[in-house]
């Protein structure tokens, strides 16, 4: 699995910068468009390439794309991309559809193959607009992956289909919103090198498991105020962990200091970089945290976990679950917050008696600056939980 995932972190990087990117692209030059694509791109840090351009100025193809990014060993292979419905309006270039070609490599018996990738609506906005904070972004309409799937020998181990992501610019500088989805996964667990945890998928019964991502939220360059309202991953059969975040700060000058220091320790892997380090914990100073939510909802895995875990120590369910219950409170004494840990001991309880959804909420009076946080983190941990305003509620 773990060949797996460097194959598709890596061989499929060209896609998921052409067809994901959010940001970071009179009749239309060919060859103008083409360099349009090249210094956006370069903007958000991703270095295209292409043997050659042909068409007319509605209609225009790509021949040989390459793609790479900071810290990549080397370009990934693209393919001929073809850019159709050209036009252009107050500079900037609009393209009605993107078809990029089925993608597939392989590497040490692992493939990873996409297709049906396309885009529509993209935008590639006019150079120079120092005071539009959508200057220099690439937007689009809708982008799409119809089919993922990776293989090990010939044997499937993950496929996902109907992956897709869509855009709304905000009007008069309001945020844009942006929603999409993973329809359906399959992974096979079975495949996992680690015999500890393969002894343990089996016993749940999860040697394959299915199920859908969903995700939903906005994001304003002008404040840097990113809100996750929904991240949701599905598991049929097991249960679903939501997740949402609201924090401010993520601006498009701190994504590109945060990208020079990556890339200054990437270009000197073997330096001291303790110095970037505490650069980059300075720049933690720019980001706020207002609220995060995380909830788990149950379909049968924590009765499974329980189950398991009674086999294991050859006692009953029953018996588990009230060692859980007198533990709990030791181990969260640590924290020194009796009142808190009381909570938690409270939720976890009505949790694993009846397991239905167990929330935790963080949500402090006023946003925190992360810089504060991590510092509070450190010196006096046993405050974080008042300082963010967390508390834990089950079966609501």
């Amino acid at each position: 699995m773990s060949k797996t995932r460097g194959l598709l972190q890596g061989s499929i990087l060209s896609t998921v910068i052409l067809v994901f990117g959010v940001a970071n692209a009179h009749a239309a030059d060919p060859n103008d468009v083409a360099a349009r694509l090249k210094a956006t791109f370069a903007e958000q840090g991703v270095t295209l390439a292409w043997g050659s351009v042909s068409g007319d100025d509605s209609s225009m193809v790509l021949h040989g794309v390459t793609a790479s990014a900071e810290g990549s060993a080397k370009p990934a292979a693209v393919g001929d991309v073809t850019l159709a419905g050209i036009s252009e309006q107050n500079g900037a270039y609009l393209i009605g559809k993107v078809t990029m070609p089925d993608y597939s490599v392989t590497s040490d018996g692992t493939t990873v193959a996409a297709s049906g990738i396309g885009i529509s609506g993209l935008r590639l906005p006019a150079p120079g607009d120092k005071d539009d904070p959508m200057a220099g972004l690439m937007l689009y309409d809708h982008a799409q992956i119809q089919d993922i799937l990776v293989k090990n020998g010939d044997d499937a181990v993950f496929d996902a289909s109907n992956c897709h992501i869509d855009i709304t610019p905000g009007g008069n500088g309001g945020p844009l919103k942006f929603s999409g989805a993973v329809e359906h996964f399959t992974a096979d667990l079975s495949a996992t090198e680690d015999p500890k945890a393969k002894v343990v998928i089996q016993a749940l019964g999860y040697e394959t498991i299915d199920g859908a991502i969903e995700m939903a939220g906005s994001w304003s360059p002008s404040d840097g105020r990113m809100d996750i309202g929904k991240y949701e991953v599905s598991v049929n059969n097991a249960g679903k962990l939501a997740i949402s975040l609201d924090m401010s700060g993520y601006t498009r000058d701190f994504i590109k200091s945060v990208r020079r220091v990556r890339e200054e320790m990437m270009a000197h892997p073997k330096k001291n970089n303790s110095a970037q380090g505490l650069v980059l914990l300075g720049l933690l100073q720019q980001l706020s945290f207002s609220s995060a939510k995380i909830s788990f909802t149950d379909a049968s895995l924590t009765g499974k976990v329980v189950d398991y875990l009674a086999a294991q120590q050859h006692m009953k369910r029953g018996d588990i679950i009230n060692q859980a219950k007198a533990i709990l409170p030791f181990a969260l004494a640590k924290m020194n917050n009796p009142e808190f840990s009381a909570k938690v001991t409270a939720a976890v309880s009505k949790f694993l008696d009846d397991p239905k959804s167990l929330t935790v909420t963080a949500a402090p009076p006023s946003p925190l600056p992360l810089g504060i946080l991590i510092a509070g983190a450190m010196a006096a941990p046993k405050q974080i939980p008042d300082q963010l305003g967390v508390t834990v509620t089950a079966n609501q």
